[in-house]
């Protein structure tokens, strides 16, 4: 059995993209989002992710909103959601993690 390209990061705060939790090496080419899990910290929650390394709405690439306090996954179908420039991670309000898979 082979590996897969398909990676893992988890952060705790709004951050680019790193190739794994606590690594300081940022992912700035191409790479597709292929899924998310949210751990809210209340009632509400609110996340985006940007192509590139900030919060410019014109990159948005993802957003979720949830109305309770369950953990979320979703996972994206096909290749993925594409993003030329690297991931921004935003937690909006009331989000303690967030893990996003990416290839």
């Amino acid at each position: 059995m082979s590996a897969t390209g398909v990676k893992q990061f988890y952060t705790e705060a709004d951050t680019t993209l790193r190739t794994y939790t606590g690594s300081s090496t940022v992912v700035s080419g191409v790479c597709y989002l292929k899924g998310v899990t949210i751990n809210p910290s209340g009632a509400t929650c609110h996340i985006r992710i940007y192509s590139g390394s900030s919060a410019i709405a014109a990159n948005k690439i993802y957003e979720q909103k949830l109305a309770d306090d369950a953990v979320y996954q979703e996972y994206i179908a096909a290749e993925g959601i594409r993003s030329p420039n690297g991931m921004y991670i935003e937690r909006v309000a009331g989000t303690t993690s967030v893990a996003v898979i990416w290839q």
